[in-house]
């Protein structure tokens, strides 16, 4: 396996292990929690089909989840250091991220949800997806 290859795998496996975690940041009394919670709960529902077979990542879907880490480590630095005016600015770019990633990560989920002969774990797993961006929706894009 080549270097790249490797690096590649034990990329996706780290992100899609860690990606298991997600949780949005929100406050309590945040208009934007539900809207932010559908998007984390759609993104956990396609990671639990990349655990599968985390290198089945690929390179759109790794950086998407890389930058939506970024920006929760991000936000959560500011939300601990004081409550920032850039805050709202800081929740939109997280909100935006949890999509980005949703949609990066698509297709490679549909490819694993596709496979022949599935486990019934990853079948159970695809099931719960109720609808992954079109190829269509995402090239109007």
């Amino acid at each position: 396996m080549s270097g790249f290859r490797l690096y590649h795998a034990a990329m996706a496996s780290a992100l899609v292990a860690c990606g298991l975690t997600l949780s949005p940041i929100a406050r309590a009394d945040d208009e934007t929690a539900p809207r932010s919670n559908v998007n984390n709960i759609q993104l956990q529902k396609e990671l639990a089909v990349l655990h599968f077979k985390p290198d089945a990542a690929g390179p759109a879907c790794i950086d998407a989840l890389k930058e939506l880490h970024k920006t929760q480590d991000l936000l959560q630095k500011d939300e601990e250091n004081a409550h920032n005016q850039d805050l709202t600015v800081a929740e939109d770019v997280l909100e935006s991220d949890f999509e980005n990633s949703i949609e990066a990560c698509a297709a490679d989920v549909e490819k694993m949800c596709e496979s022949h002969n599935p486990s019934a774990e990853l079948r159970a797993a695809c099931e719960k997806i109720d609808s992954l961006p079109s190829k269509d929706t995402q090239a109007a894009d």
